[in-house]
């Protein structure tokens, strides 16, 4: 009973939001925010994929691959990527865009379709390719050498396209926000 009432008064409190509450020993939520205290607004991000930019890998025989992504830049947008999406189009990804050359790692938690994850050097060279990444896993998914960026298209596509090693992305990065 007494696990209720916490749980009672947990929603109150998520639910008000007008102040900070209380839970007093006979189980009841009460409000100690004094008229003084201003209490600010959660900054919620944009939602991912509000705009798709246009970009190209050009493989070593110079053919282009279009592909229309969502930029991933913020922590909280790199946090979340293609997590609960049921379905992607072919010609569609995400690329998550860091601060700087590191080691990178991945894992699949709450993403429910396969994916390739493509790791990307600083001049754009695609450094290493991780092929159908297994929906929900949790096993970490490294980049095997340093990456700057990594592309995530839709499982097994790589190898129907013929995305290799040493192939190049053409995307401008322009960054405006702080990550």
């Amino acid at each position: 009973m007494r696990n209720l009432k916490l749980v009672i008064a947990g929603l109150v409190v998520l639910c008000i939001g007008a102040g900070v509450f209380v839970l007093t020993k006979n189980g009841t939520a009460q409000n100690t925010a004094t008229q003084q205290e201003t209490i600010q607004p959660l900054e919620i991000p944009p939602p991912i994929g509000a705009e798709k930019h246009d970009l190209i890998i050009e493989k070593a025989d110079e053919e282009r691959l279009a592909f229309k992504v969502e930029l991933a830049v913020t922590p909280a947008e790199q946090s979340k990527g293609l997590m609960f999406r049921e379905n992607m189009p072919e010609d569609e990804g995400m690329l998550f865009v860091f601060p700087k050359m590191s080691m990178l790692s991945f894992w699949m938690k709450n993403t429910l379709i396969p994916l390739d994850m493509i790791f990307i050097g600083e001049d754009g060279t695609i450094v290493h390719i991780h092929e159908n990444a297994v929906p929900h896993d949790l096993t970490s998914i490294g980049s095997q050498k340093p990456a700057k960026a990594v592309l995530e298209i839709n499982g097994g596509l790589s190898s129907k396209l013929g995305i290799r090693t040493g192939d190049k992305i053409l995307f401008q990065v322009v960054v405006t926000k702080n990550p």
